[in-house]
């Protein structure tokens, strides 16, 4: 192979948030073996621009370029990479990950790269710098990685540098693989569940505490598939636990055990953030996307989560699923507002490339955007006009309710419709009339606008919604100032 010290390998990739870190490029950096010596990992933010992307690149002089492509990245990494061939034509470019490994003969991008690897990159990546290195060609320009023994690979936890561990979120996994075979879900095509070796993980999340680390985000599609597993992992943290921890785990509702439920019990407030996807309670899209759970035993569940325990549940519902119409999703949401989770994320169902969800889309059931993040932009049962509500109510969500700034103003909103669910959309509705727009909302405006319609439909005395609505304006610290509510109306 060849030794000269100006041998250089960059794995990039763009996060979608500075917080965030690029735990799939720490993971081969972390396996590289001896050309770890050798190998940088570079991490840009959404925002930067491909130029100065593809200058910091060059200025590690790199003879291979590995790009990690997701749905978020796709497109300003397209530009990277052909700025990149037109500057240095001799770079051997790689590209991997999920948005550019199905589907990938219409990217740009893959016809841009030399080489392509579909699959986990943690021993192919490396085993292909080594020939590369040396001169080779290699056969074929998609090099495929068969589902790996993970308890074979080294650890990337000791990647994390200072700023990571002070800053940003600190990603870990205990098992890889889905037994599930959700059909907009990417994880449905590896349905071996392969666990990492506790005994060799509690030594690394050891090391992890000890250098600082505070937040810590479990990648598992399903923490609490095995019950006992799971029990243990929340114990060891729970024994060690420091000012300012909290651990993000993304469970399945019907799962939850009565002993894990006492286990989270042990947690005091912010340390849990539990993230549960019941997705849609409707049973006909419940069938079609293949998600076989249990309802009602998912929604007890995570009520006795939030009655028995001070962990923040984060309740994952997607629009625009096969048979869903707008009054059974809006059932949904009744059903999920009952929790009164902290989070409600309202996503829009997305066309991930390799997912069975794209039959839909396929035989016109479901049509999508063209472009990232291939949203849904109507089905044979949600029209779009109705979509496009069902997407202004995702965000307006995101800025009245999960942000907690009106908690006693919203208990008044629901009553202003023959459901929580529907005062929502209504309130959703009169927004977008009112203001024509989604962003930019000041915090004064946002009262302004729900204290109008509070009103208008009459849910209580004027003088009592506008002394509602001054009091949560209040809620946070240092807000002083009164709000201005129209004198007419608020007197």
């Amino acid at each position: 192979m060849n030794t000269h010290k100006d041998i250089s390998i960059v794995l990039a990739t763009v996060n979608a948030r500075y917080t965030h870190t690029a735990f799939g490029l720490r993971w081969i950096y972390a396996n590289m073996g001896p050309l770890q010596a050798v190998t940088r990992v570079q991490e840009f933010v959404l925002g930067q621009p491909p130029l100065e992307i593809v200058e910091a690149i060059l200025a590690a002089n790199p003879h291979i370029v590995g790009l990690g492509v997701y749905i978020w990245n796709i497109g300003v990494l397209t530009q990277v990479a052909e700025v990149l061939k037109a500057l240095r034509p001799d770079i051997i470019l790689v590209v991997g990950g999920p948005e550019i490994s199905y589907e990938y003969e219409k990217e740009r991008l893959f016809h841009v790269a030399d080489y392509l690897v579909q699959g986990e990159g943690e021993q192919v990546f490396p085993a292909m710098a080594h020939r590369l290195l040396n001169g080779e060609t290699l056969r074929g320009k998609v090099v495929t990685s068969e589902p790996l023994d993970v308890n074979a690979l080294a650890f990337p936890y000791d990647t994390y540098g200072e700023e990571d561990l002070a800053q940003r979120i600190i990603y870990v996994e205990s098992s890889r693989g889905c037994p599930f075979r959700c059909a907009f879900c990417l994880s449905s095509r590896d349905s071996q569940v392969r666990e990492f070796d506790i005994e060799r993980l509690f030594p690394a999340f050891d090391r992890l505490l000890e250098r600082g680390a505070r937040r810590f985000t479990f990648v598992d599609r399903t923490f609490n598939l095995f019950p006992a597993r799971s029990e243990c992992i929340l114990r060891f943290f729970r024994e060690r636990w420091r000012e300012g921890m909290q651990l993000h785990l993304e469970i399945l509702p019907d799962r939850l055990t009565e002993s894990t439920i006492e286990v989270l019990s042990g947690f005091p407030p912010g340390g849990l953030y539990l993230e549960a996807g019941i997705q849609t309670t409707t049973p006909a899209a419940l069938e079609a996307i293949e998600r076989y759970q249990d309802v009602n035993k998912g929604l007890e569940n995570l009520r006795a989560v939030r009655e028995r325990t001070c962990a923040e549940v984060h309740v994952d519902l997607v629009a625009g699923l096969p048979y869903e119409t707008l009054e059974t999703f809006l059932c949904a949401l009744d059903n999920v507002l009952a929790l009164q989770p902290a989070v409600i994320q309202l996503g829009i169902l997305k066309r991930l490339k390799g997912t069975a969800i794209t039959k839909y889309g396929e035989s016109g059931a479901i049509v999508f955007a063209p472009y990232p993040p291939y949203e849904v932009l109507e089905t044979t049962w949600i029209s779009f006009e109705e979509m496009q509500r069902l997407k202004r109510l995702a965000r307006y969500l995101e800025i009245f309710y999960n942000s907690h700034y009106f908690p006693a103003s919203l208990k008044l909103l629901e009553r202003a419709g023959n459901s929580p669910a529907k005062a929502y959309v209504s309130f959703a509705d009169f927004l977008w009339s009112a203001a024509r727009r989604t962003h930019e909302l000041s915090l004064a405006s946002r009262a302004g606008y729900l204290y109008q319609f509070l009103v208008a439909h009459r849910v209580d005395a004027p003088e009592v919604l506008a002394q509602t609505i001054q009091e949560d304006y209040h809620r946070r610290p240092g807000r002083k100032e009164r709000l201005p509510l129209p004198e007419s109306q608020a007197s």
